[in-house]
């Protein structure tokens, strides 16, 4: 799956997580640029993610996911190692 791909498939994912229908997907959005972007959000979007993609963050790569672009980073190297 490329990048583009994922970004399809998380598009609706982060848009109703974060509570933001028109919200454009870019590498930096975070907490720090989205208001709605709360710690419960970000966990209910992580577990969406998760069973979207039928993948399991590990403990260790869910504290250094900070951005949307450490999400899909992370994504990637899981989806390319299945």
């Amino acid at each position: 799956m490329n990048r583009e791909e994922i970004i399809e498939k998380l598009t609706p994912i982060v848009r109703s997580n974060l509570q933001n229908e028109s919200l454009e997907l870019r590498d930096d959005l975070s907490a720090e640029n989205v208001s709605t972007w709360t710690s419960l959000a970000f966990m209910q979007m992580l577990t969406d993610i998760e069973n979207e993609f039928g993948i399991k963050f590990k403990m260790m790569e869910l504290i250094r996911l900070r951005s949307l672009g450490d999400i899909i980073q992370s994504l990637e190297a899981h989806l390319a190692n299945a």
